[in-house]
């Protein structure tokens, strides 16, 4: 065999093995940024699903102080609940249970009455939005109920 033989068998493997390190570092590289990229879409997910949630908590805490009044002006004797509404969601899809725990308190002093509202929702131990309202509301008058604007609003996620 011919020295210049010799040296060109000795080349080709190392080129076929360069070839195969580069395009396995680009594969890798295309891997880690679908990677990224998927991380990405689910941490933008789980963002939006919590914030339908919460936006979720927040009206059924406002339906459930509607609830309340209502059964105020129906019944002075009315005591409080807990409301188990099951909802549709919009776009379809199976309905979710919240939760809403409805407390009345009556001062001896006072002819107002306080009313707490604890929502959770869904009715779920781990994934839910809690939010929680408090009001006065004037009993049993006959005009038009006066539910006072001073609510304290707190609205969490877990």
């Amino acid at each position: 065999m011919k020295p210049a033989q010799h040296q060109r068998l000795r080349t080709k493997p190392a080129r076929r093995g360069s070839a195969l390190v580069v395009a396995l570092t680009t594969l890798l590289i295309a891997m880690l940024i679908s990677g990224l990229v998927f991380r990405s879409l689910l941490s933008v997910h789980r963002q939006s699903r919590t914030s339908l949630q919460q936006l979720q908590a927040h009206w059924l805490a406002e339906g459930a102080a509607e609830r309340a009044c209502s059964q105020l002006q129906a019944s002075s004797a009315y005591a409080g609940e807990t409301w188990r509404p099951l909802i549709s969601p919009a776009s379809g899809g199976d309905a979710q249970s919240g939760v809403a725990e409805i407390r009345v308190e009556r001062p001896a002093d006072s002819k107002q009455v306080h009313v707490t509202v604890d929502v959770r929702f869904p009715d779920d131990p781990w994934q839910r939005a809690s939010v929680q309202r408090s009001f006065e509301f004037a009993e049993k008058s006959p005009s038009s109920p006066n539910k006072n604007e001073n609510q304290s609003s707190q609205e969490k996620a877990p």
